[in-house]
């Protein structure tokens, strides 16, 4: 099918604001020499969408009559200066202008929800896969920022949030998981940690303070890192660190029940939990545009500590987005 003809359909298939392949790649152009000239940000959300045949979109009426209905939510998803659109492999690319890295996140949950609903309600086959990529860290132009975010569309589906399908989990059985199974490997790891092992259950205040370390060293640099303990206590090693740093660009969240008076804390935010969970677990979620890091350790016996840690972004995003959600919590992101 030539290109006029895919715009002809494109129009008389899907709503207003919903653009070809064409049209897209063009105004991407556009916005790379707009970002370039004003020295701003902008985002690429790619949804890629699996489940049907190979044969044609006119073809493939159950494929079609979904991607209508698609297109429809997508449009009504994104802001009005945002531009989206189909690409001649089934993929829906939307463009967000003025748009950093942890907008592009928020964004991009905003819109996974509303088509996996919709496709929930259809009993839809597909299955989504989302990412994005931003200008200019992942590319100087348009063809660079798409080429990023497909390549990071294929290492999310290498991630355990999706290998485990944990974005179908809740959070705490998500952490069962994940503290109760044995990982070996570079990116995903398990171990034992407290008394008689190798490991120090004090461990995790090293990894902390180290987090801590790699915020001050780059204040300036957005990221979102939580903390969460049986107690929030001014004892805390980290927090030391914390006080005497400078201001930080990271929001610094500290979960836990409060710890006889415990009062403004320099560059963190508590959030007050009693939840007999955080009695026996505890975790570090830290995020920022460059890297993604989790720890958490989970009490089996005695003073010992059944422990995972990771460095799969993914799976940090997704975890902190279900802490988030399950506990009512503002979804912020850097």
């Amino acid at each position: 099918m030539d290109i006029e003809t895919r715009s002809t359909l494109t129009k008389k298939l899907f709503p207003n604001r919903f653009y070809d392949n064409f049209f897209i790649s063009e105004y991407g152009k556009l916005e790379a020499l707009r970002a370039t000239r004003y020295n701003t940000n902008f985002s690429l959300i790619v949804a890629t969408i699996d489940g049907f045949g190979e044969q044609e979109l006119v073809e493939d009426r159950e494929g079609l009559e979904f991607l209508k209905k698609a297109a429809v939510t997508v449009v009504e998803s994104i802001r009005n200066c945002d531009i989206a659109g189909l690409s001649d492999d089934r993929q829906v690319q939307i463009i967000l202008p003025e748009t950093d890295y942890f907008g592009s996140l928020i964004a991009l949950r905003k819109l996974a929800k509303a088509l996996n609903t919709l496709a929930m309600k259809e009993k839809s086959p597909v299955r989504l896969y989302f990412s994005q990529a931003t200008f200019p860290k992942d590319g100087r132009g348009y063809g660079e920022l798409l080429s990023t975010a497909l390549k990071r569309a294929v290492e999310k589906r290498g991630s355990l949030w999706e290998k485990h399908g944990f974005k179908n989990k809740l959070f705490w059985e998500i952490i069962g998981e994940l503290s109760g199974k044995n990982y070996k490997g570079f990116e995903n790891a398990s171990f034992e940690a407290g008394a008689g092992q190798g490991i120090s259950e004090f461990f995790i205040d090293q990894i902390n303070e180290l987090i801590i370390k790699e915020i001050v060293r780059t204040p300036q640099k957005r990221g979102i890192l939580y903390f969460a303990s049986k107690t929030i206590a001014a004892s805390q090693p980290f927090l030391k660190s914390l006080a005497s740093a400078p201001t930080m660009a990271t929001k610094i969240f500290l979960v836990g029940e409060a710890e006889r008076d415990v009062l403004e804390i320099k560059n963190a935010t508590p959030i007050f939990l009693d939840d007999p969970r955080l009695r026996e677990a505890f975790f570090t979620f830290f995020l920022n545009e460059d890297s993604g890091y989790a720890i958490i350790c989970k009490e089996s016996w005695g003073a010992t500590y059944s422990c995972f840690h990771s460095s799969d972004k993914y799976l940090v995003e997704g975890l902190i987005a279900k802490f988030q959600s399950e506990y009512t919590l503002q979804e912020q992101l850097g």
